[in-house]
């Protein structure tokens, strides 16, 4: 196919400099202040000095920024589609994806289309403007595997900056989009979509969320339970939640016994279809950073010395919020530990969140027309 020379904006431009910017800023600023005050600041204070420092890393980092976008459009690449290998090169060098081989490949579509591509040491964003999601579809039909929320370049998104305004980029998108339908089984990232059943209706035997205290099991709990455990669909082994095609399972650890047996004191049952899912924004971890530090000023006032500086540091969690009905028909909230967005299973569990979602929003349309037949739930 013929190589198409299209406008590239480099990840130096877009990511790079601006946060190095930021970083230079918030450190540099944080660093003045306590320059002037001499270093002689406890660590309450030198906390809330480097706090404080984020806001002229911001303003400063904003500020260069218009400029950099305007560098960066002057950067030109070339893009190539032979059989079903990706070529590139933003510079003298070639890089190449070979699709029939594991590779990792990521799509965003509403008004305009992202692709993120990932080879064996190699990575690649294709930004297409003019290429609605609707014809991304009709050529990757997998609607709850495209995500809507799209990345610009604007926004951060570095890499190639194609628009659709021809039959030439036309054509080599729509051919990109086939080879990446007809090699999808080597996709890893498509693997962990398909191993949630998007088209099957969720036959959970009841609607409310089952909360069966282990202590005080029946037999019939400990046989529901069981009878669950080999179902799990998702890959997700270590987390507190997990699904079958149902029901999401999730294990509660309250005491000192459990956590030390492993058996967890609570399991949640929670019927899909009849419950919503949401991921929390990063929230500082207080409790141990405080009782941390607590601890280092208690052993150093006992030892008579001076605390040390340093750790224990704050650290930040993430937590899924459930949300569904008791068994008497109230409102009832569970939060889980949850994965982070550097964490290896952070994308497998975003696809569990959109399945629990997908569900749930399948279901309300169901019983907006009257429908709960499984063949109703199959239309996508």
């Amino acid at each position: 196919m013929k190589v198409l020379k299209v406008p590239y904006k480099s990840g130096w431009f877009v990511v790079v400099i601006p946060t190095l910017t930021f970083l230079m800023a918030w450190f540099g600023s944080s660093l003045l202040v306590l320059a002037l005050l001499d270093w002689n600041v406890s660590d309450w204070v030198g906390i809330l000095i480097c706090g404080s420092g984020i806001l002229p890393g911001l303003m400063v980092s904003v500020a260069i920024y218009p400029l950099l976008l305007r560098l960066v459009a002057r950067g030109q690449g070339e893009l190539c589609l032979e059989g079903a290998a990706l070529r590139w090169r933003s510079g003298l060098r070639w890089h190449e994806i070979d699709f029939a081989q594991p590779h990792h490949a990521e799509m965003a579509a509403e008004q305009d289309t992202l692709l993120t591509l990932q080879g064996n040491n190699t990575y690649v964003n294709i930004y297409f403007r003019g290429l609605p999601r609707r014809e991304v579809l009709n050529l990757f039909p997998a609607p709850f595997f495209v995500d809507d929320l799209v990345v610009t370049p604007e926004m951060g998104s570095w890499g190639f900056d194609v628009t659709v305004d021809g039959p030439t980029v036309g054509d080599f998108a729509t051919a990109l989009l086939e080879t990446l339908w007809h090699q999808r089984r080597q996709n890893r990232y498509f693997l962990m979509y398909e191993k949630f059943p998007w088209n099957r209706c969720p036959q959970p035997d009841f609607r409310h969320i089952r909360l069966i205290e282990w202590e005080k099991r029946s037999a019939e709990d400990e046989a529901f339970v069981k009878e669950l455990e080999p179902h799990f669909i998702d890959g997700l082994t270590g987390s507190y939640v997990r699904a079958t095609p149902d029901y999401l399972v999730g294990w509660v650890y309250q005491s000192v016994h459990s956590t030390l047996s492993g058996q967890p004191d609570y399991y949640c049952v929670m019927p899909l279809g009849y419950i919503s899912a949401e991921v929390s924004l990063p929230r500082p971890d207080w409790k141990p950073f405080i009782i941390g530090h607590m601890l280092k000023e208690a052993l150093a006032t006992v030892l008579g010395t001076t605390a040390p500086s340093g750790g224990p540091y704050l650290e930040h969690r993430y937590y899924l919020y459930v949300r569904g009905r008791a068994i008497d028909g109230a409102p009832l909230e569970l939060a889980f530990d949850w994965y982070g967005l550097v964490d290896n299973e952070y994308k497998e569990a975003k696809f569990l969140v959109r399945f629990i979602q997908t569900m749930k929003s399948r279901n309300k349309s169901n019983a907006r027309v009257g429908k709960a037949s499984s063949e109703s739930c199959g239309k996508v």
